[in-house]
């Protein structure tokens, strides 16, 4: 009988059975050390119920070394089949290493006893082999009849198309393509791979300003948005995992008497935010003594300040660097005094689409995409966000 392929780890399986396809990337790479490719490949095939072409390359266990925990947790349970099956998928073993290594931990098998579920005995005392078999070709079959969730279509752009809104307020995520006047950014790179996914056109709705973007998501005028993350919009919307980090900064006159993010808050500073930006909802709650003045979009915050003769303008770290080489005699405070968490934002009552595009994010992250559209479009500071899960 031909020795059967090493099964996954049960983690992995149960991530599997669950339709969480990044999940069991993330885990069987940290069990295997396989590049990013080679474990999508090998585990789309494994759910097809076909050997992975390519095969595993699990850890070895060193010599001496205990078990690993899910194989002593069915040892604990008495079953020793289970536990050969386990170790034989985290450490690559062939049926004989895995079945010496489990006896030598000191469990006894007791094969003129009765048998555990799914265990079968030989009459030319292989069974070992044939109760291993079946194992496998049990969960070949049920991996392979698991399909991940339905495409939530009909929730995700129920009008046959996906209609993204794209935020020019914050460089960031999008701009105008000065040679062809069309959005680019990593925000439309999002939109149209999700579109891809989904099988369906994308249509692109721009902005000025996060808060026309975020009353566009509440009124459902559009079905996704990339917002910041923050707890009064989080009442109108669905929000995703971040996956973008970028940060918040402040501009000031080169003769100010501001050295320090801190120096702010006084009660003779007035600090210019985009209305209904991320800056404003956070400096709303944040500033006790300094005065709000509220520009019209994030983009015209340095305008503004200038215009009035302000004292500071809070924004995008980004845009104001570009405003600071564009208006003479600016400059901006060292550090941060914020950090924004991009999401991706939806229209509340749209649970299945959300959890869809939770999945499509963390996806997104951990296949490299997002850090790709950054270099592609040339972002400087800002870091794709930590795994959301």
């Amino acid at each position: 009988m031909p020795d059967p392929a090493p099964s996954l780890p049960q983690p992995v399986q149960d991530a599997l059975q669950r339709g969480n396809l990044v999940e069991a990337i993330q885990l069987m790479r940290a069990d295997t050390g396989l590049g990013l490719k080679e474990t999508k490949d090998a585990l789309e095939a494994y759910m097809r119920g076909e050997p992975p072409a390519a095969g595993f390359a699990p850890k070895p266990l060193s010599a001496g070394a205990p078990l690993p925990a899910q194989v002593q947790e069915a040892l604990d349970q008495g079953n020793k089949i289970e536990a050969v099956r386990r170790l034989r998928g985290l450490t690559g073993m062939g049926l004989k290493e895995a079945k010496d290594a489990v006896e030598a931990a000191g469990v006894q098998a007791k094969a003129s006893e009765s048998l555990s579920p799914g265990q079968v005995r030989s009459s030319n005392g292989l069974w070992w082999l044939a109760a291993l078999a079946v194992l496998a070709l049990a969960a070949f079959a049920l991996l392979g009849c698991a399909s991940r969730p339905p495409l939530p279509v009909a929730e995700l752009a129920p009008s046959g198309k996906l209609k993204a809104a794209i935020n020019f307020g914050n460089p960031i995520l999008a701009v105008k393509d000065a040679a062809t006047g069309e959005p680019r950014g990593v925000s439309v790179d999002l939109a149209q791979e999700l579109g891809r996914r989904l099988g369906v056109p994308v249509e692109l709705v721009t902005f000025t300003s996060a808060g026309k973007v975020v009353e566009a998501v509440r009124d459902a005028q559009v079905d996704i948005a990339f917002v910041a993350i923050d707890p009064v919009r989080g009442a109108d919307m669905l929000q995703t995992p971040p996956y973008v980090i970028i940060e918040g900064a402040y501009l000031v006159r080169k003769d100010s008497l501001i050295k320090r993010n801190e120096e702010v808050d006084q009660p003779a500073h007035r600090v210019v935010v985009g209305n209904g930006s991320a800056y404003d909802l956070y400096l709303s709650r944040e500033l006790k003594a300094a005065k709000l003045v509220k520009a019209p979009t994030s983009p015209a915050v340095t305008d503004v300040m200038v215009a009035q003769n302000l004292e500071v303008a809070a924004g995008v770290k980004q845009q104001l660097e570009a405003d600071a080489k564009r208006v003479p005699g600016l400059r901006l405070l060292p550090g941060r005094f914020m950090v924004i968490n991009q999401a991706m934002g939806l229209p509340k009552g749209r649970e299945q689409a959300s959890r869809y595009v939770e999945s499509f994010i963390e996806e997104m992250k951990a296949s490299g995409f997002v850090a790709q559209a950054l270099a592609r479009h040339g972002i400087q500071g800002a870091a794709v966000a930590p795994p959301g899960r």
